[in-house]
């Protein structure tokens, strides 16, 4: 994504508004061709020196002579959406940004005055990303900020870009081997919390769930937290009344953040009750997830929850299309990592606030399943994307709180931030976390050789999530243990949550898939029906464990044994039955 200054005529413009369409004559033209749809564009109104709004390139450039507006022959245009239109009263003004915006310094040679004017000259001009990330936030913030807390902010982005300037001009014998363009961007994506003990913090939050009175295995709650934090969608599955509703309450206040359990309901075909929806009126009406990601932007300094009760109620894929699509573009943002805007429909200027809203980095989406045949089965959209943690009731006759203090426990909101979204974005690899990374994936790629016959084969974004919540889970080890205080693999546990939720059919390529899988994970060979009975049977006569402590994925293998246990009786091969 690119992020463009477009000089548009103070005329010109609302007739640009009202059709979605920017122009230009030539001055500018061979800097059209070059815009791609998904890139950003910032409106400039060179009469009255002020920034507009936010917008988005919604098509290629094209070819129309009809006029756009009154006594104007702009032939060369471009189809946007508005992200964020600013009504004039919040115009920002020229002068109270220039002076944080990089793209000037390609003009040094010109006296300051006139910088800006060079730019602005060539009608459409690019922005170096620094640039397009503060006019985002200044033009988003004129939304919904007061003027106090937006100077404030500025100054803090003036402060960090003179800092990362000082560091750029030093020696390179004094400098940080670092480059100036990564300093700058310092506070885009991962920046881990200072005097933040993850290990700590973990063992701190377990006491407070055993002192409430709540059973749930160590290594259940660590895996959860790992997860939201690798990947902020999770389905918690298992049967009605073991706790996967109350999970997240309990996490977010016991680590200082905010939950909002959300009931699903059987009628929900569209995202209306989600993103929301017009009403007879003309008014836009923002949904529970679109109200849910404006809150937890406004509140940036804590993790917000948004949980979907019985989540299979109804189809996800149906009520959540945009959201299911979106996490997938999160990228680098002041904070963490954040998704492109969540409407894709061009609302009235008025609702340009919603038109905005994004997934911050400071929201995670958790869904309880009752793993039973009472409601819809997930598709592989929705599968795909989540982490899918079954919880399970511990020992129904332990019912006394345990003897911990209790203690509220505020993490900082950056702890919940991933070390990156794709393998590809990692850096600063030491060779322990290297050796875990290759480890991760070669497991991966084992088991997806054994999946591929049965169509049921393992992409990138399997393959990079498991890789990443291993090297999560290593920052607080000692929380990934049983009841008995037995050490738990996270990649035994990446492997359950990522691949074994996907079996799911009567079909004989399912119940092969489970056969061979259930064979890998015991001892690295495939099984088929025959060997699968024995290992079963076996696991039927040691009182069903949940864990298998011989094989090399103990978890995995458990619960792929009663996966096969019903394929043996019934045919069916399914995680959710």
């Amino acid at each position: 994504m690119t992020y463009w200054l477009w000089s548009v005529p103070p005329d010109v413009y609302p007739a640009a508004l009202r059709a979605g369409t920017f122009a230009l004559w030539r001055q500018g033209r061979a800097r059209l061709e070059e815009v791609r749809p998904g890139d950003r564009i910032f409106a400039y109104l060179p009469g009255r020196q002020v920034i507009a709004g936010e917008f988005e390139a919604i098509g290629p450039p094209f070819e129309d002579a009809t006029a756009l507006a009154p006594g104007r022959h702009l032939p060369h245009r471009l189809r946007v959406r508005p992200v964020a239109v600013l009504p004039e009263e919040l115009w920002v003004p020229r002068d109270g940004v220039a002076d944080d915006l990089r793209v000037l310094e390609e003009y040094s040679e010109h006296a300051p005055e006139t910088r800006f004017r060079r730019v602005v000259q060539q009608v459409l001009h690019p922005l170096p990303r620094i640039d397009g990330t503060v006019l985002s936030f200044v033009v988003q913030a004129r939304l919904g900020t007061d003027p106090d807390a937006l100077m404030g902010a500025v100054e803090a982005v003036r402060q960090a870009r003179a800092e990362a300037l000082d560091a750029s001009r030093r020696p390179p014998e004094a400098a940080e081997p670092a480059p100036a363009s990564v300093v700058a961007e310092a506070s885009v994506g991962y920046v881990a919390p200072e005097d933040f003990d993850r290990a700590a913090a973990m063992e701190r939050l377990l006491g407070d769930l055993a002192s409430r009175g709540y059973r749930y295995a160590p290594w259940a709650v660590a895996a959860y937290v790992t997860a939201l934090r690798t990947k902020p969608f999770v389905l918690l599955a298992g049967v009605t009344g073991v706790g996967k509703s109350r999970l997240p309450v309990l996490v977010a206040e016991a680590t200082g953040g905010t939950s909002t359990v959300l009931p699903v309901r059987p009628d929900w075909t569209d995202p209306a009750e989600t993103m929301g929806f017009v009403d007879l009126g003309g008014r836009f009406r923002p949904g529970a997830v679109l109200r849910a990601a404006h809150g937890a932007a406004e509140d940036p300094d804590r993790f917000h929850t948004l949980v979907f009760d019985e989540m299979n109620l109804g189809r996800p894929e149906h009520y959540l299309a945009e959201v299911l699509s979106r996490i997938e573009q999160r990228a680098p943002a002041p904070g963490g990592y954040e998704s492109p805007p969540l409407l894709t429909e061009t609302l009235q200027a008025g609702d340009a606030l919603w038109q905005a809203v994004r997934l911050p980095p400071t929201l995670g989406l958790v869904g309880t399943v009752n793993v039973d045949e009472s409601a819809h089965a997930f598709s592989r959209k929705v599968l795909d994307r989540a982490f899918v943690i079954e919880l399970v009731a511990r020992d129904l006759g332990d019912w006394q709180s345990a003897s911990v203090e209790e203690s509220t426990d505020r993490w900082p909101a950056e702890a919940w931030t991933p070390r990156a979204v794709r393998l590809g974005e990692l850096t600063g690899l030491t060779g322990d976390e290297h050796a875990s990374v290759a480890r991760t994936v070669g497991a991966v790629t084992e088991a997806g050789h054994v999946l591929a016959p049965s169509g049921l084969g393992v992409g990138y974004r399997t393959r990079d999530e498991a890789a990443l919540f291993v090297l999560h889970a290593a920052e607080a080890p000692g929380a990934f243990r049983d009841e008995a205080e037995a050490p738990v693999d996270p990649l035994d546990l990446a492997l359950l949550t990522k691949l074994v939720p996907r079996l799911d059919g009567a079909r004989s390529a399912a119940r092969s898939a489970a056969y061979g899988l259930l064979g890998w994970t015991l001892d690295g060979s495939t099984a088929d029906a025959r060997d699968a009975e024995r290992i079963v049977d076996d696991w039927i006569t040691d009182g069903r464990p949940e864990a298998l402590p011989d094989a090399r994925f103990p978890r995995t293998a458990a619960r792929l044994a009663r996966i096969v246990e019903g394929a043996l009786d019934d045919g069916v091969a399914s995680f959710w039955g």
